[in-house]
């Protein structure tokens, strides 16, 4: 069995990623979205993936919001359209942490949830991921997880548990978008 740090975005995007990754992994959750705002979103994001994990009984790491150190990472990117350099950014930001959390916690490999939404472009995921493992020194394991109906059934798993979801990816700047539509 491996230790497996999974960067969790929120707690619906973790449900079907747990059920797939739960056999043959100790899984460790780490939540650490600093793109998330504000503040109150953030912390309802939070609490949804903490209730989640501790119901499935799974260890769970809070990062720091770090939501200016975040907005220094993508700046001169704020009008960028989604799924753009933004993004790009976001994801590295976040995985680089993720990658530097799994080495501490001496994970034998980190992956995360980010690629379950439709919304997302794994493979700027999963680059972002693999460049924070060989910055780190730790397997990025890369995955599609919205295929076999990934977010499908992670979206039934979160209505049956009861979990608020989002309507967008949490950045001012995405929300921004979603309110002009």
């Amino acid at each position: 069995m491996r230790k497996l740090l999974l960067h969790v975005c929120c707690g619906p995007c973790s449900t079907e990623v747990i059920e797939r990754l739960a056999a043959g992994n100790e899984l460790v959750l780490f939540f650490f979205n600093p793109n998330i705002f504000p503040k109150e979103e953030y912390e309802r994001r939070l609490a949804e993936a903490e209730r989640y994990a501790s119901a499935k009984n799974i260890r769970f790491i809070r990062g720091d919001w770090a939501h200016d150190r975040w907005l220094g990472a993508i700046k001169g990117l704020e009008d960028e359209p989604e799924g753009g350099k933004r993004c790009a950014a976001c994801f590295a930001f976040r995985q680089n942490q993720a990658a530097l959390q799994a080495k501490k916690e001496g994970a034998d490999a980190f992956t995360t949830t980010l690629t379950i939404s439709p919304h997302k472009n794994a493979a700027a995921v999963n680059a972002a991921g693999e460049n924070a493992g060989k910055s780190a020194g730790i397997i990025f394991v890369s995955g599609d997880f919205k295929k076999r109906d990934g977010f499908l059934k992670s979206c039934r798993a979160a209505k049956d548990a009861g979990m608020y979801r989002q309507d967008y990816c949490g950045c001012e700047f995405s929300a921004r978008k979603r309110s002009k539509d």
